[in-house]
């Protein structure tokens, strides 16, 4: 396979499981929110983060969000290339192990960190439900990647 065709079908690949693993992270977080587990909006506050203020905060962190989502998985993509896991079920197991990782790091990130720094009052309590929340959105993602990825036919 020549080189050019390869990365066609892995970036194909990534943006498609990018995006759907963003769907599967946020619709994860918001049925945690929306049980009363653990309250916050990502997107705003990742974009309020970057603004400093609610205004244009939501538009930013969407883009913000969507972007990374895709950054993320060329990478989860790339890993499994790499390793050779592009066929279910070891695809999805990786992108669940991945996932977890990442969801482990973000969520001690956010709740040591990023929460005490924060600009808006509403998101400088970040308490271990929702570290848990964003955990369970990561672990969703990586496990999304991994299953369009095994199930992809470009790779």
């Amino acid at each position: 396979m020549n080189l050019t065709l390869f990365l066609v079908k892995y970036l194909g690949t990534a943006l498609v499981a990018g995006v759907l693993g963003g769907l599967a992270m946020e619709w994860v977080m918001w049925l945690i929110s929306r049980a009363g587990l653990a309250k916050g909006d990502m997107i705003l506050a990742l974009g309020s983060l970057l603004t400093k203020s609610r205004d244009n905060a939501y538009r930013v962190g969407l883009i913000v969000h969507v972007t990374a989502a895709v950054g993320f998985a060329l990478v989860y993509t790339l890993l499994m290339v790499t390793l050779g896991y592009t066929h279910l079920p070891m695809s999805l197991m990786l992108g669940l192990g991945v996932g977890v990782l990442h969801g482990l790091l973000v969520s001690l990130m956010l709740v040591w960190v990023v929460a005490d720094r924060h600009p808006l009052a509403e998101f400088k309590e970040a308490d271990l439900l929702i570290g848990l929340s964003h955990f369970a959105g990561h672990v969703a993602y990586g496990a999304v990647v991994g299953l369009v990825a095994g199930l992809s036919p470009l790779l």
